[in-house]
């Protein structure tokens, strides 16, 4: 900001400059040239600070991803929302099981992957209940099993 003040400065004193040699200047061909020479030095004045400004500016491109970066950014955050999205369906389909059978647990946490072929595959199943209702941690691994065909891993807490 303090640039652009000094070029405005540097410009209004010389177009003060300029009139005021120009109005004393008797009329003639000396007075041409002066005339000349304060436009060149006006076109000068405001030249040389935009020039300082433009040679002073540059763009590094260091930082800016490349586009196979950017796809493949986007292709994982879109994978992490689809995996993401079905652990939550899932955990809700076992909820839903799990209940109707009245087996009670304090939250189910199932744990997606994606496999070699860009498939999401099941890794593992996890279970948490309480200490005191490990009653039922047989049948929970069976409707696990014949659902998701996977062993979940039924892990008792306080």
């Amino acid at each position: 900001m303090n640039a652009l003040w000094s070029v405005c400065g540097a410009i209004c004193v010389v177009a003060i400059a300029g009139s005021i040699i120009s109005t004393l200047m008797p009329d003639g061909n000396l007075k041409k040239i002066m005339t000349l020479v304060l436009g060149a030095f006006m076109v000068c004045s405001i030249i040389v600070p935009v020039k300082s400004a433009v040679t002073g500016f540059s763009v590094s491109t260091e930082n800016i991803p490349s586009e196979s970066q950017i796809t493949a950014s986007a292709d994982e955050i879109y994978t992490n929302a689809l995996i993401s999205q079905t652990e939550k369906s899932l955990e809700q389909t076992l909820s839903g099981f799990l209940k109707s059978e009245n087996i009670k647990f304090n939250r189910i946490r199932f744990y997606l992957k994606q496999d070699v072929n860009l498939g999401i595959i099941v890794d593992r199943v996890c279970i948490y209940i309480d200490k005191k209702d490990n009653t039922h941690v047989f049948r929970m691994k069976e409707i696990t099993e014949e659902h998701f065909q996977t062993t979940p891993f039924v892990i008792a807490e306080n």
